[in-house]
């Protein structure tokens, strides 16, 4: 019964804590990408995005379940934003499951265990760098493919112990799912290869083949739908200076442990004080480690935790982080798991049997509360960013119909959540169809670092920004004037008269689109 009670406790710890983070992000709106999977829903049905060519990836599957969100309740973004936490929550739990049968494997008794999997299922669920994941729509993948490669991972260690094979076609199942979802799990096959070294399969290599043919499957059923390698053009331009690799790799690293954006310390109190608290915990942990020997009794196999964290973020370093901003941090979310089970199997280490040190609870304690409310400071700032996305399309039905419209500039993010980095147009079809057919052409992006109030002002030929902390950026994945081009600064956006003329010109003051005079 007590152990019951135990499993019922730590579940709902888990549920708790998700719905304290993101709760928040339920009552928001869609941003960004969000519109535009909604548009190819509509125009190509079930497998109308990231399937058919011309595309940049190739994920039918997830495709497919947002479709299938769309029938039951077409654009709710309460629903919508349900699905991602439920996901979210499942990926939690199987953290939990997982890290408490990789400790067992370790040899640790049962209560520290069980123990440290809650911890890391907490931290897991809490962690800022996840928000992206969890709180943009269109991130789910992310989310869907981690619960395919660790349900794979419990299968795998079942059909091992077992040997039942209906577990072992379960995990090949897991994979293939959350493949055809992301292209994330590419290096999957060499986790598992990994996974049953360590628990001593005999034919390690061969069990593993299945995984190799499933993936060399999906990688030609993608070079026909992507019509090459895919992904963003400018990712592949990575690979000409493999140091970036590296650079990549220790910035998704970093950024996968932050507890609020790097661009807010010394600058927002909030931030600051968020990485004080975490600075605290972090030093307080040192100090302990450093004068208490670790048990024995509770090892640590790091070479494998290790293995799998580099595993899970090797098909992404191509791609970008910005620990400035969290921006990207969606792609770490499989090797979070993976960390956050090493993180917390490292803090048991230290913890001694009935003897909890004061130090150590302080420092958990602190590092704890930091994710806590530095993941409800970023699913605020993506509910904020949303209410500006929907709040400067709608402000078009103010703006004149029988006229090109010129954007000086769009909001690109918000504390580091998107806005309208992508789908602007597909936006407007869905939230103003009655303008979906009239020429809107955009000049700019513009970021939103700290404050949710930045203006594009506009003077003698010349947009700025009301804030100094923000910059211009160029345009991307929008329409451009088809004549001569702005010129795009930093610190402002010089504007042809030609461009001007060729209708009404719109700034952006209090989430809204305004007219301007030129």
């Amino acid at each position: 019964m007590q152990r019951h009670w135990e499993v019922v406790s730590s579940v709902l710890t888990i549920i708790g804590l998700s719905l304290t983070v993101y709760s928040l992000r339920l009552r928001g709106h869609f941003v960004a990408d969000d519109h535009f999977i909604f548009y190819c829903l509509q125009q190509g049905g079930a497998f109308g995005f990231a399937t058919y060519p011309p595309t940049g990836f190739f994920r039918p599957l997830i495709s497919l379940h947002y479709y299938l969100d769309y029938m039951l309740w077409g654009m709710s973004p309460l629903a919508s934003h349900g699905v991602n936490l439920l996901w979210h929550i499942v990926c939690g739990l199987l953290v939990w499951l997982l890290a408490q049968r990789v400790l067992a494997r370790w040899g640790w008794r049962r209560a520290p265990a069980r123990g440290a999997a809650l911890v890391a299922a907490q931290l897991f669920v809490v962690l800022p760098a996840n928000v992206e994941a969890v709180a943009w729509f269109a991130a789910r993948a992310d989310m869907v493919a981690t619960a395919g490669a660790l349900g794979a991972l419990l299968l795998l260690m079942r059909f091992q112990e077992r040997g039942c094979w209906r577990s072992y076609a379960g995990a090949l199942a897991c994979f293939a799912v959350g493949l055809f979802c992301k292209e994330s799990l590419l290096t999957f096959p060499l986790i598992a290869w990994l996974w049953l070294r360590h628990l001593g399969a005999a034919q390690a290599g061969r069990l593993t083949l299945p995984f190799w043919g499933v993936l060399v499957v999906y990688w030609a059923m993608r070079t026909a739908a992507v019509q090459g390698l895919g992904a963003y053009p400018d990712a592949w331009a990575t690979l000409q200076r493999p140091w970036l690799l590296g650079a990549n790799l220790l910035a998704y690293l970093f950024q996968m442990g932050m507890p609020a954006i790097l661009y807010g310390l010394g600058r927002d109190l909030w931030d600051t004080l968020l990485w004080g608290g975490w600075l605290a915990g972090v030093g307080l942990a040192v100090w302990y480690a450093r004068r208490t020997p670790p048990l024995h009794t509770r090892p640590v196999a790091w070479s494998l935790v290790a293995g799998w964290a580099l595993l899970a973020l090797l098909p992404v370093l191509i791609f970008k982080p910005s620990p400035l901003y969290f921006l990207n941090s969606r792609y770490s979310y499989l090797a979070s798991a993976f960390g956050m089970i090493g993180v917390a199997a490292m803090l048991m280490q230290f913890a001694r049997p009935r003897r909890l040190s004061p130090v150590l609870a302080t420092a958990a304690a602190l590092l704890l509360l930091a994710y806590i409310f530095g993941g409800m400071r970023q699913a605020e700032a993506w509910r904020e960013a949303s209410a500006i996305a929907r709040s400067s399309v709608l402000s078009l039905r103010d703006a004149p119909a029988d006229k090109p419209l010129v954007i000086l500039s769009l909001p690109d993010h918000f504390h580091g959540a998107y806005i309208w980095r992508a789908g602007f147009h597909e936006g407007v079809a869905l939230l103003l169809p009655e303008r979906a057919s009239q020429p809107m052409y955009a000049l700019s992006r513009f970021t939103m670092r700290q404050q949710a109030d930045v203006r594009v002002q506009y003077a003698h030929g010349v947009a700025t920004l009301s804030s100094p902390d923000d910059i211009f950026l160029p345009p991307e994945g929008v329409r451009t004037p088809p004549t001569d081009e702005p010129m795009v600064l930093p610190d402002k956006v010089v504007i042809p008269i030609s461009v001007l003329r060729q209708g009404v010109v719109l700034g952006y003051e209090k989430g809204k689109f305004v007219a301007l005079t030129p």
